[in-house]
């Protein structure tokens, strides 16, 4: 009986071997040796066996090579971009010389954009051509009505081009021969260019009969045209740019709410280690709260609203604003995230009412990883390292698009105000021309104008090379930590005695294993899905494309369909590829054997698979919802000042919604952070437990290596008694 006993403590092992493989393997480096016979026959073991093996060698170079030349190719991009580009061309408006406004030498103070005529901005034309008038950096925007007159006028309230000397020529002349601008009217900054306020769709000219460039009355009707266009133009940057002003005001506030998420996050995985059906319930329960609470909240503002007389918010006056708040007044808002919260409401308690015994399972499931994962703490730290790489791709990511973006000559083009080019021979509006060398003796009036900033055509081809690079870098850090935390719980889970036998340090030894033999499967995983992911991306583009070409039902329909087989297939790539990394943290073998071992094990127990496996990763993605939810309402409801007590406090934003978005999704990747732990832990233990079914049966010789809790749970029990 004790030799028994001693037999139990060091049980004995086989390696995996593929079905339907009619020969016997001769052992390998760790002595393993494995017969095959039928699916589900028994197969022989290995006394020494202790988890992932120790004698293996390196998996897919040829994968890693070609990652590495890869990314020494993003790196020669992202040289190119940082000698091309200069991003403040998109931070900044650019004058009719092509000068960057509060940037170039010279222009440091003048940050703002003033349009000499802007009746000639009156055209939806102008969204692809430009304005076709002289456009000037100043320091500030007119903050008054002014109209040249040969009476009144006055070398102190020009606004003249920089280029010219004021002080040696006349008033009448600058304004005449377009030194210098006839007329302005108070102004707003946009996104940096002075556009006319219109208050009540009309600007106010005070009964003054202005005359433009061409002798023609200029009009408050004319002026709130243009203003219009200009508007409709310039109306995302000023968006962005009040974003950037309410980040650079609330970022303290911003890094508050990241550590609240992050410490929100921590204690409910801790709690979970200790009260883990407790806190699973508690999280369906609170999230079906939380529905609920959002469905009624939604419906309650709907109702209000929608008794409310708002008709006097005309389509046009909604269509320009650059305030979200305005979304919140609208009835139809409140009645999409109604529906939204109400379906999720449903879903959710329908999913709770007929699956309970299966949750009560899953729970069990989760509690064995809990222990997993008090067992090896460093697991809960761990993903803060691929965590801080999947950060510093995405800056250099943007960085270098921001730069290729930016990269480029600038270029010139004829602007014909009011139609002076025609009749005119050699001249064509809005062709390419010299602004140096360009001659309208042929045709006054034409004007050679800086454009926009000429593209190279290989520009779109590197922008596709660094939107791949960012793909591939970010599933293959994503993978790499799920093949380390891999390891390290099928450490826990075949170690036969789990207070005694689980090695010391797993996940280090784990983390060195895979750097040293395994970067090449994890390079050809990721390469996969990132190949998968930008035909999505493509196919996205082509669709927009489409959209904007035809109306054709059937050709809609038909990428509507690919995009959707696309976006199963990355997501049953991504699961084969979980286990693929599973089994290659443990045996050590390729990419292509290790998903293909992992896949048929998973065929053979897909029932289990479906009800089991599927119904805890709903439940961890709960957890995670109700952790994001209640920071996202919590951070809502302060913001808006909703809550008194931190009402003064918060400073007065463009948009009181930007940091709410922000702490949203912030608390989203902080959460996955660590659920994606909880989520390895499981899915590693569930392989590892259908490799135990099929290898074990319980008796003597082949004792299960699972838990005695998992074994309760699964109705499965070792046929023999210890002393």
């Amino acid at each position: 009986m004790k030799g028994r006993k001693g037999r139990h403590a060091n049980p004995t092992r086989s390696e995996h071997v593929l079905v339907q493989e009619p020969l016997v393997r001769p052992a390998d480096d760790a002595g393993l040796r494995s017969r095959v016979v039928s699916e589900g026959e028994a197969l022989k073991y290995d006394p020494e066996f202790r988890g992932p093996i120790k004698g293996r060698s390196c998996t897919d170079i040829l994968c890693l090579l070609l990652f590495l030349v890869f990314l020494v190719g993003w790196g020669v991009v992202a040289g190119f971009a940082a000698t091309s580009g200069d991003p403040s061309r998109l931070l900044y408006p650019t004058d009719s010389f092509g000068r960057v406004c509060g940037k170039d030498p010279g222009l440091e103070d003048k940050k703002f954009l003033f349009f000499f005529d802007l009746t000639k901005c009156a055209s939806p034309k102008v969204i692809a051509t430009g304005c076709p008038t002289p456009q000037v950096c100043v320091e500030k925007c007119p903050s008054k009505n002014w109209f040249y007159t040969s009476a009144t006028a006055d070398k102190k309230d020009l606004i003249c081009k920089d280029t010219v000397n004021i002080t040696q020529m006349t008033a009448d002349k600058l304004v005449n021969e377009g030194h210098c601008a006839r007329y302005y009217v108070e102004s707003d900054d946009l996104a940096g260019r002075c556009i006319p306020k219109v208050p009540d769709g009309v600007i106010d000219m005070e009964g003054v009969p202005i005359l433009d460039d061409e002798n023609e009355p200029v009009t408050g009707e004319l002026l709130a045209k243009a203003s219009k266009f200009l508007a409709r133009f310039y109306q995302a940057s000023e968006v962005a740019d009040g974003v950037f002003q309410d980040i650079k005001m609330t970022w303290w506030i911003l890094l508050a709410g990241f550590g609240v998420a992050m410490v929100v996050s921590f204690i409910w995985i801790l709690l979970l280690r200790f009260i883990s059906a407790v806190m699973i319930w508690f999280s369906l329960v609170a999230f079906i709260g939380l529905s609920g609470f959002g469905a009624y909240y939604t419906l309650n503002k709907y109702l209000t609203l929608r008794n409310i007389d708002n008709s006097t918010m005309t389509k046009a006056e909604f269509e320009f604003t650059t305030e979200f708040s305005k979304y919140a007044e609208l009835e139809t808002t409140w009645l999409i995230l109604f529906i939204i919260t109400v379906t999720i409401f449903l879903v959710c308690l329908l999913v709770l009412i007929f699956l309970r015994k299966r949750i009560n399972i899953a729970i069990a499931l989760i509690g064995q990883a809990s222990k997993a994962v008090g067992d090896i703490m460093s697991t809960l730290f761990f993903p803060v390292v691929p965590y801080i790489l999947q950060l510093f791709f995405l800056a250099f990511f943007c960085v270098v698009a921001l730069f290729l973006s930016s990269a480029g000559k600038a270029e010139y083009r004829v602007m014909c105000p009011g139609n002076v080019c025609v009749g005119c021979s050699g001249v064509t509006e809005n062709a390419t021309c010299n602004f140096e060398t360009f001659d309208n003796s042929s045709c006054p009036g034409a004007m050679c104008q800086f454009y926009d900033y000429y593209v190279d055509p290989n520009i779109p081809r590197l922008h596709i090379y660094n939107v791949f690079g960012l793909f591939w870098s970010m599933f293959f850090i994503s993978a790499f930590g799920e093949m380390v935390l891999a390891g390290a719980f099928a450490s826990w889970y075949w170690a036969f005695d789990k207070s005694k036998d689980v090695p010391s340090l797993p996940v280090t030894y784990s983390f060195g294993r895979t750097l040293r033999y395994h970067i090449g499967t994890i390079a050809f995983g990721s390469l996969i899905i990132a190949i998968v992911r930008m035909i999505r991306v493509i196919l996205e583009y082509i669709d927009y494309k489409v959209k904007q070409q035809t109306d054709s039902k059937i050709v809609r329909c038909l990428l509507c369909c690919c995009r959707c087989c696309l976006w199963c297939l990355e997501k049953f790539l991504k699961f084969i590829n979980r286990n693929a990394y599973v089994y290659c943290a443990i045996y050590g073998k390729n990419f292509c054997v290790s998903a293909k071992n992992a896949f048929s094990l998973i065929m053979r127990n897909i029932a289990r698979v479906v009800v089991l496996d599927k119904v805890t990763d709903f439940l961890l993605f709960i957890g995670k919802m109700v952790v994001v939810g209640g920071v996202a309402v919590a951070s809502f409801f302060i913001f808006s000042g909703e809550v008194p007590v931190f009402k003064d406090h918060i400073p007065q934003m463009n948009y009181y919604l930007t940091p709410v978005i922000i702490i949203t999704v912030g608390t989203f990747f902080i959460a996955s952070a660590f659920f994606s732990v909880y989520s390895m832990a499981v899915d590693t233990l569930f392989l590892s437990f259908l490799e135990d079914c099929e290898r074990n049966d319980g008796s003597a010789e082949k004792p299960y290596f699972m838990s005695k809790d998992l074994m309760r749970i699964l109705e499965k029990k070792n046929k023999f008694k210890e002393e």
